[in-house]
């Protein structure tokens, strides 16, 4: 209440509770679901691509996700 007292601007979003989420992976993995994903720029120093992507989010016209991917040599891959 204090930050609506403030006139404060909250944005952000709730993810539930840990039980929750536990069980979203697990539907996750049962269901075999994987994200679309709309285009990649590869490497986080890629600034021409990387704009890219922020001018898709700007205007909407992406289908999917948009992904930087950050890989050091010699990293593993993720697991999520």
């Amino acid at each position: 209440m204090n930050a609506v007292l403030k006139n404060l601007d909250l944005k952000g979003s709730t993810m539930g509770s840990r039980q929750e989420f536990k069980d979203m992976v697990a539907f996750v993995n049962e269901k075999k679901v994987v994200p679309i994903v709309s285009q990649v720029a590869k490497g986080i120093d890629n600034i021409k691509d990387i704009d890219a992507l922020f001018e898709q989010m700007r205007t909407g016209s992406q289908f999917g996700k948009l992904v930087v991917e950050i890989k050091s040599d010699g990293a593993a891959s993720s697991k999520l």
